[in-house]
């Protein structure tokens, strides 16, 4: 059986052309105190986020999740504590987000520097943390890229589609993987942020486990029969060191076993058990030296969360801007009458 190119059927296709050209680049604000509303191209002045007034016009810059973590105890409206060389001071959120050598240590949210960073207003949810410095050549864009896989055994390819991306009882694009319809959609390739566009642009969400652990085991059955080799980006992603790892609808991800990595390290370490009875921290095994850590590891490999092959689809940290597959969820499970 000869080995052919093969082309995405027409729907799926025109959605992939929809995603690559529905979302225009942002022109850059005229002053350089001012972002880019949530919204719309409207520019507004930082110092004007969350100070009760509807300034942009769409009400982003009054979110009250936004105002709830730009506002703070510390300092007022605008600024947050920063602590440097010694000393703690409050500066403008702008300068804390920009000092460096060294930097500032404080209770903001990251999330914030890197809203402004992007350059315009978003749902915290929707912002990830870079973990590395895109490529001048190959900057960071909200719009995905998707780079599909070369070549493939039409038989086989076809075989796989009708059990990633194809279901009676589900949307295009969506397989019924339990109670639920799932995109395990192997044939493309994108960074996180992209992933979750794409997602959100075929009407699901990045895959969270945050409501039915029960499905993991079952997503890992699925792979697994089906012969499925890809690595795939899910919805969790860690946020800063006082919310740590948590899923889209933040909640708090389950760490250790039986869902995280176990990673092989040249250098071995101890491990320690807590003794809450008697509040006491003790060496286990007799300090016994492993070669293994369970993701996520520190420091971080990356600020999200994948299920790769390598690491027999349990959940560890990666790069945000690595390529991998999109596995996004249909909101509401198996529903017949839905199915296009």
């Amino acid at each position: 059986m000869g080995v052919v190119r093969y082309s995405l059927p027409s729907l799926p296709r025109l959605l992939l052309l929809l995603l690559l050209c529905s979302t225009p680049g942002l022109a850059t604000c005229p002053e350089a105190d001012q972002i880019h509303c949530g919204g719309s191209s409207r520019c507004t002045r930082i110092r004007y986020i969350c100070d009760g007034d509807n300034d942009c016009g769409d009400n982003s810059d009054e979110a009250s999740s936004l105002c709830d973590v730009w506002r703070n105890g510390e300092c007022e409206r605008n600024s947050a504590r920063c602590t440097r060389n010694g000393r703690a001071d409050c500066i403008t959120i702008s300068h804390y987000c920009t000092v460096d050598d060294p930097p500032c240590e404080g209770s903001l949210d990251m999330r914030l520097c890197q809203m402004l960073s992007d350059g315009k207003i978003s749902p915290l949810n929707n912002i990830v943390l870079t973990t590395t410095t895109p490529s001048p050549t190959t900057p960071a864009t909200t719009i995905p890229s998707i780079h599909m896989t070369g070549e493939i055994n039409t038989e086989e390819f076809e075989t796989r589609l009708t059990s990633t991306i194809s279901h009676p009882e589900c949307p295009q694009l969506y397989t019924k993987v339990g109670e639920h319809c799932i995109s395990v959609f192997f044939i493309g390739n994108m960074t996180w942020p992209e992933s979750l566009a794409f997602c959100k642009a075929i009407g699901g969400d990045l895959m969270s486990l945050s409501s039915d652990l029960t499905i993991f085991s079952t997503i890992l059955q699925h792979l697994s029969s089906h012969q499925v080799t890809a690595d795939f980006w899910v919805g969790g992603r860690y946020i800063n060191d006082s919310m740590g790892w948590t899923w889209l609808d933040e909640k708090p991800m389950t760490m250790g076993s039986p869902y995280w990595a176990v990673r092989h390290q040249d250098d071995c370490s101890t491990r320690s058990l807590y003794l809450s009875e008697m509040n006491q921290t003790m060496v286990a095994n007799q300090g016994v030296c492993y070669n293994y850590k369970q993701a996520p590891t520190t420091p971080l490999t990356g600020h999200c969360v994948a299920i790769t092959y390598e690491h027999y689809y349990y959940l560890s940290d990666q790069d945000c801007f690595a390529k991998k597959s999109p596995m996004c969820i249909k909101p509401g499970g198996v529903d017949p009458e839905q199915a296009l």
